[in-house]
């Protein structure tokens, strides 16, 4: 799914060069469940940002889903970034005056599909994150946990082959947190792709493998042991997001 080599990036401002990343090599495999830790300042949003196709490398290169990103333009990278990879981050990124089912929809624009479509798209999706209930509630209606299971849904609907979370339980309490490590979990189990950046430890423990890195290199890289399992309720996660379902 990534393949990274020799990934260099150095930002400039004036005379001045940062560092950011130096020399990375990485490949993360289809299907699984990564995460990455570090201190600040270690590199770790850095890499996220490029995993995503935010940023672009010095050099290096940069293979997602068999996509050279190095040649990619920025209107590709875009479509890149809208089509292969859901994103979650922290502070949820939520419309505050439109419902989870609009904010659900909102990437379905950018993909010229038909309203009654991101209609049923969006209502399965968040059918399936368990909030069929809170479909035409506003963010400040919802708590933060359902906030960000909004934020899953949403980045499931363009049925991406990657999702990047973003410190996704920054903002939650221990419930919520697992509650969204059950859905990521999930996920996973059906297939797809996970990379999580995370500060803290017991998060990490929920995904299959972690990559700790300091002063913008690989410092270790192991299969989590002991890996922790998010108990909660079965999600009905193996719905398929189009109107064929539905209807």
């Amino acid at each position: 799914m990534i393949i990274l080599k020799d990934i260099l990036k150095i930002y400039k401002t004036g005379d001045v060069e940062l560092r950011a990343l130096s020399g990375i090599n990485l490949k993360i495999e289809d299907g699984e469940f990564v995460a990455i830790m570090g201190p600040s300042g270690s590199g770790k949003s850095t890499m996220m940002n490029i995993l995503g196709c935010l940023d672009t490398v010095t050099s290096g290169e940069y293979l997602l889903d068999d996509l050279n990103i190095n040649h990619a333009r920025e209107d590709e990278l875009a479509e890149i970034r809208n089509q292969k990879i859901g994103f979650v981050f922290q502070s949820f990124n939520l419309l505050s005056r439109t419902t989870a089912l609009e904010n659900v929809e909102l990437p379905m624009l950018y993909n010229g599909i038909g309203a009654r479509e991101r209609r049923i798209r969006a209502t399965n999706a968040l059918t399936a994150v368990g909030l069929s209930s809170r479909l035409h509630h506003k963010p400040n209606e919802l708590s933060g946990g359902q906030q960000q299971r909004v934020a899953i849904a949403r980045s499931l609907v363009n049925n991406p082959v990657i999702l990047m979370a973003d410190e996704p339980t920054g903002n939650l309490d221990s419930k919520s947190s697992i509650e969204v490590m059950n859905i990521f979990q999930q996920l996973n189990t059906l297939g797809i792709t996970i990379v999580l950046v995370t500060h803290e430890p017991d998060i990490a423990q929920y995904s299959k493998r972690i990559i700790h890195f300091k002063d913008g290199s690989i410092d270790r890289d192991e299969i989590v042991k002991n890996r922790s399992i998010a108990e909660g309720e079965p999600l009905n996660l193996n719905i398929n997001w189009r109107s064929e379902v539905a209807s």
